[in-house]
């Protein structure tokens, strides 16, 4: 019985683990607008940030969300993205843009301490 109760135990705090790391990051609009990305790349980067998370076989449903919202009189789509979700947008955007490549190094050097 005790044995059942440490598995329980170990699966609520493993979700409550999964819950805290895809709490909201970003929307990305927002990256969009601080990033200088065009939609059309920040279309491209979402599906592969979309595709890496799938891959590492994260639920898509905790860090990518989808949201609509009123801008200028018009109904647009957006999403609400998680810490990972943000991190795989950005590593998964083009580095030709300066301020991209700047976010890209930030993670860097927030991952390794120099």
């Amino acid at each position: 019985m005790l044995q059942t109760i440490d598995y329980l135990e170990d699966i609520l705090r493993q979700q409550h683990q999964a819950e805290e790391e895809s709490s909201p990051g970003f929307y990305a609009s927002e990256l969009l607008e601080m990033l200088g990305h065009t939609e059309e790349a920040m279309h491209n980067a979402l599906v592969r940030a979309m595709q890496a998370c799938a891959a590492l076989k994260m639920p898509l449903s905790l860090n990518f969300r989808r949201i609509y919202c009123w801008q200028n009189g018009e109904m647009i789509e957006d999403w609400q993205l998680s810490r990972l979700a943000t991190y795989l947008l950005i590593v998964n955007s083009d580095p030709r843009n300066p301020a991209i490549a700047q976010a890209q190094w930030l993670f860097f050097r927030k991952s390794y301490s120099f």
